[in-house]
């Protein structure tokens, strides 16, 4: 009972710090954004695009994916941080070496050549990672959250600062190349000053060897999802140009930064809790189905928004000059958000330790997606989102069943997961839909965007209470100032 207690505890200051950090990431981001899409062409996010793509693709076999191992040990003091640097060190030089040779080849092809430079300046990022991911994944495995939250938050202002600087100087492209690798530069400080950590160079094949065999399965996983992206970028600007492939990747973009990120955030800041928990145990089926619960609850109403209110949302966001984004984002978040759900699924049943379960997926997934890539993009940027959609909808499915059969996940906590979010949000879409046929709406944008937002956001909050209150009270009772929320909803 009190080491339940006590990660119930780690869980709620893990949601409490990670929510705070996304928060002030967010708030910054956006107005960060807001300047930067005004100063940026859609060929500079064009050219980002394809570079970041490139480099995500190179990424997959690196010390990044290896040292993700740490988190499934059980025990944080089993993990052997001076084999991590160590396997570090050879690794992500090698590919900051190959990265270069890359985007040199890449700068002699007629129309990929504006991606080589970019691609070059991101090779950075792999000789930041050796220490500066090492330190958060020390900090995560100790969960150590105001630490680790707080390097999280200097890196991102860090990188948005100078970003938005070198847009100011008329940078271009460089604008949003320099954010990665300024990201992770806090934490390398921090892990030899603070930590007063050195490297030993000690490392032997049998104190790895479960790291190399969880990391090159994970690896599968990753270059299958990264090759996908990779090809879909390509083919895009292959067909299209790299102005159709920056508002291609800014609706993407904008439907991952409202919708799409919940379900990745939720459970990258509760798996290092999640995995202190016995695998297929009663525990952690209870667990998966309030994180699913939680994720769907908020991603699918969100979802449902940004989608009804999608050419309000560009022209607020990104500008008048990026409406060609707005007949593409409903499609879009409708796809975004059913990944968001998955990746909570998926990052379950790894922590169920089903690695080879979540590899076969991951093909399937990748295989299919890179298909219909091939085939629809030459038909149209609507018709491939649509199928995205769809295929969105098979992966979550097939996540879903094996998260079942399993033991991952109890059935039971399905229904409470799916039909109380459907149809409050529904709800709530009616009722906006209904204001704006009846004409209640303000001319001003900013105005209307907000007013139609606290409503469907009040009807929807109203429906949960009236008609789903013991479903709600159970996920509050779990949250971060629970209690407190209980009360105020008169749950309690």
């Amino acid at each position: 009972m009190e080491v339940h207690e006590s990660l119930g505890k780690s869980a709620r200051a893990s949601l409490l710090w990670g929510g705070g950090f996304h928060f002030v990431r967010d708030i910054a981001q956006f107005g960060v954004m807001l300047v930067m899409v005004r100063l940026l062409t859609p060929e500079d996010y064009g050219s980002a695009a394809l570079a970041q793509s490139i480099m995500g693709l190179i990424a997959v076999i690196s010390f990044g994916t290896l040292v993700m191992h740490a988190l499934q040990i059980r025990d944080p003091s089993a993990v052997d941080w001076q084999a991590h640097f160590t396997a570090a060190a050879v690794i992500n030089t090698l590919l900051f070496g190959l990265t270069i040779l890359v985007a040199y080849a890449l700068s002699f092809t007629e129309r990929y050549h504006s991606g080589a430079l970019p691609l070059a300046g991101l090779a950075t990022v792999f000789l930041i990672e050796i220490p500066g991911t090492l330190r958060h994944r020390m900090l995560e495995t100790e969960h150590e959250w105001i630490r680790l939250r707080l390097l999280f938050i200097i890196g991102t202002l860090l990188g948005l600062g100078s970003g938005l600087i070198i847009a100011i100087f008329g940078g271009g492209v460089w604008a949003l190349v320099v954010q990665p690798p300024l990201f992770g530069l806090p934490a390398a400080i921090d892990l030899f000053w603070h930590g007063r950590w050195r490297p030993t160079w000690s490392w032997s094949w049998g104190r790895y060897q479960a790291t190399a065999q969880f990391g090159v399965t994970r690896m599968g996983s990753a270059a299958v999802l990264r090759g996908r992206q990779t090809i879909e970028q390509t083919v895009l600007a292959g067909v299209y140009d790299f102005a159709a492939l920056g508002v291609f990747s800014r609706s993407i973009g904008l439907a991952t930064l409202v919708a799409g990120r919940i379900g990745s955030l939720t459970i990258s800041a509760l798996y290092a809790v999640v995995t202190r928990t016995d695998h297929r145990s009663n525990q952690f089926r209870r667990i998966a189905g309030l994180v699913l619960r939680g994720v769907c609850w908020t991603t699918i109403p969100v979802a449902a928004f940004l989608a009804f209110s999608a050419e309000d949302a560009v022209a607020l966001l990104y500008g008048r000059q990026w409406l060609a984004v707005a007949p593409l984002l409903p499609l879009a978040v409708a796809g975004v958000a059913l990944a968001g759900i998955t990746t909570t699924l998926s990052s379950l049943l790894l922590a169920n330790n089903e690695v080879r379960l979540c590899l076969l997926i991951d093909v399937i997934a990748a295989s299919v997606a890179i298909g219909l890539a091939l085939w629809l993009i030459p038909l149209g940027v609507l018709v491939y989102l649509a199928a995205l959609a769809g295929h969105g909808l098979m992966v979550l499915l097939i996540t879903l069943t094996a998260l079942i059969q399993t033991d991952g996940i109890a059935r039971e906590s399905l229904l409470p997961a799916f039909w109380p979010t459907f149809v409050a949000s529904g709800c709530a879409a009616f009722t906006v839909g209904a204001l704006r046929f009846m004409d209640l709406r303000s001319d001003l944008l900013t105005l209307r965007f907000v007013l139609e937002a606290c409503v469907f956001g009040l009807v929807y909050l109203g429906m949960l209470r009236a008609s789903f209150a013991s479903a709600l009270r159970e996920l509050i009772q779990v949250a971060p100032g629970g209690s407190r929320i209980a009360r105020g909803m008169r749950l309690a």
